[in-house]
């Protein structure tokens, strides 16, 4: 394998979660380019697999951190998959599942993020700007189970 740092490859765990017509999503500040400055960036919840966990219980753990709330996990949407270039040069792949959920209440951001946000099918483009949330728009356009891109920056 060439010089990748496997050390900082991302396994990763979202939910989906769809009310009213709106999908919800947390926000949280995140520097999204090499020297940039750390904007509002909202994000699907989930996060980080820690090593031992499964899939289900990465989602049941960061959505009860970001989102205050039990959920259910209902079934397999799609998996994104990416490699992280800056400059030019390869630094790690990513490698994210994402998953229906159901709520078991109400959700409230807590001291993990910063703000809490019911989206409309409309404004998920102008509000999902990431290079990672590509796959996303991708999937409710198409409905792939996998998708692929390269975040350069």
């Amino acid at each position: 394998m060439s010089e990748v740092a496997i050390h900082e490859d991302f396994l990763g765990c979202f939910g989906l979660l769809r009310r009213d017509e709106a999908w919800l999503l947390v926000g949280n500040r995140r520097v999204l380019w090499q020297g940039g400055a750390p904007d509002l960036v909202f994000d699907l919840p989930g996060g980080r697999v820690e090593p031992g966990e499964t899939l289900e219980e990465c989602l049941t753990r960061e959505w009860q951190e970001e989102c205050a709330l039990d959920i259910e996990v209902g079934s397999f949407c799609f998996v994104q998959e990416g490699i992280r270039r800056i400059q030019g040069v390869r630094h790690y792949a990513w490698r994210s599942f994402f998953f229906e959920v159901q709520s078991l209440g109400e959700p409230r951001a807590s001291s993990e993020i910063e703000s809490l946000l019911w989206c409309p099918d409309a404004r998920l483009p102008e509000v999902l700007q990431a290079p990672y949330h590509q796959g996303f728009l991708r999937y409710l356009e198409n409905r792939g189970r996998y998708q692929f891109d390269v975040w350069d920056g």
